[in-house]
């Protein structure tokens, strides 16, 4: 029963995609944010049975879309931002939601990872049990040189 439950969760989030993992552009770094923006870069790994996208939202529009691995690079006005992260599903709920300030002019590097797996500098931002995997995910803000390493092998969602 427990497994058939996993399955509907997974269909319904659009986990289960016949779609591949990211393929697009390799990650690239180009610094220098526009005027009265910010720039926030949100990267994750690969999850076990996700193969779709993940779209970034701010406050309530749809920014990109991240791939499981992959990242989203997006300009965000300053001020308090609410941040937001949905299956790119038929059925859009969107799951581990944050508010966050963001300053003009400067960068941001979020990493969605598990909690046991943070380094001891990442700022945790949210987190929550997931059932699908048995853990505990977040949203770290991470230190722009991890966070540049860590990206490199990364691709945008195509």
């Amino acid at each position: 029963m427990r497994l058939l439950l996993v399955f509907l969760f997974l269909v319904l989030q659009g986990c289960m995609s016949t779609d591949v993992a990211s393929k697009g552009a390799t990650f690239t770094y180009e610094a220098s944010p526009k005027s009265g923006k910010a720039i926030a870069y949100f990267y994750q790994f690969a999850l076990p049975g996700v193969n779709s996208c993940l779209l970034v939202g701010v406050d309530g529009k749809y920014k990109a879309c991240m791939g499981y691995p992959g990242y989203a690079k997006v300009s965000i006005s300053a001020g308090d931002r609410d941040i937001s992260f949905t299956p790119n599903s038929l059925v859009k709920i969107s799951n581990l939601n944050f508010k966050y300030k963001f300053m003009a002019g400067r960068e941001y590097f979020f990493c969605f990872q598990p909690v046991f797996s943070a380094g001891k500098d990442d700022i945790e931002i949210a987190s929550q049990y997931n059932v699908a995997v048995d853990k505990t995910y977040g949203w770290f803000l991470v230190d722009k040189n991890k966070a540049l390493e860590e990206m490199r092998k990364l691709r945008l969602w195509q």
